[in-house]
């Protein structure tokens, strides 16, 4: 089966531009509980069942770094839109999330940017409900994609260099600064995400498969659009090229795989899209 390798980049397109400056990926991991004994009471009857406590409350000194990142946040109004969308949504995840983020904060050396804490909140999302994602109706899907497409098309006007970095998620020198320059368009990057993992969710669409018809409709579709066989290999496979593709060739490949996936059969794209990013997740 094709690696459909750029795609993979759809859920974590942010995570992409962010994380592959080398900023370190804290996972999202709950408080483990563990379970109560309720004593039975004097009086004959079935026993009382156990009951989990409640996670501890934070400490002062946790409560203080909360507040300071929440402060943080608000320096960054178009994250604060992300983080503001997350509370609605995920409430739960929200809180537990942004004490993760208090806790790391407690015990640094100095404060994280407004990039990082972005950054850590999608990825930390991203590995509790990403599964979500690929079940997302249609249109949540298709804008995680165009999104992505978006930033590549940026990217692609500033630097051809960055573009391919970004579009192979490695490391890129640069990749901050344009972060930092363009976090109206890093939000809507990570909204787009969050917001196909709520309405997978809540409207799950099933979804087949994609056969080896899919894979030849999108080859296709990429020969017809003039890219070469090293290309299409490149994108679809992971291959290196030999002779090496320059990066301004790269970056424009790149935008015509997301413009042919855009234009496929709907049906193909969506399993296309959905595998792509279950996949991504499971990575």
């Amino acid at each position: 089966m094709r690696n459909l390798r750029l795609a993979l980049l759809g859920l974590a397109a942010i995570s992409a531009l962010l994380l592959g400056l080398g900023f370190l990926q804290r996972a999202f991991k709950p408080e483990t509980v563990l379970p109560a004994t309720v004593p039975a009471p004097e009086s004959s009857g079935p026993p009382v069942a156990e009951t989990a406590t409640n996670p501890p409350s934070p400490t002062p000194a946790v409560k203080e770094a909360r507040q300071k990142i929440e402060a943080i946040i608000a320096t960054a109004p178009d994250y604060g839109r992300f983080f503001d969308r997350l509370r609605v949504v995920f409430p739960d995840d929200y809180d537990r999330i942004l004490d993760s983020l208090a806790k790391d904060t407690a015990t640094a050396q100095k404060p994280p940017t407004a990039d990082v804490l972005l950054t850590d909140a999608v990825t930390a999302l991203r590995r509790a409900n990403g599964s979500f994602a690929a079940k997302a109706p249609d249109a949540a899907l298709a804008r995680i994609f165009a999104m992505q497409l978006k930033e590549i098309q940026v990217l692609a006007q500033r630097d051809a260099h960055l573009c391919v970095a970004f579009l192979f998620g490695a490391n890129g020198a640069g990749l901050l600064d344009f972060a930092a320059s363009h976090r109206d368009l890093v939000a809507d990057a990570a909204i787009s995400g969050l917001d196909a993992m709520n309405s997978g969710r809540e409207s799950p669409t099933s979804r087949g498969m994609p056969g080896d018809a899919d894979f030849q409709t999108l080859d296709k579709g990429l020969t017809d659009k003039g890219l070469s066989r090293a290309e299409i290999e490149t994108l679809l496979d992971g291959k290196t090229a030999n002779p090496p593709i320059s990066d301004e060739r790269m970056c424009a490949a790149g935008q015509i795989y997301l413009e042919t996936l855009r234009g496929l059969d709907p049906a193909v794209r969506g399993r296309l899209y959905s595998l792509a990013v279950d996949l991504m997740v499971k990575s």
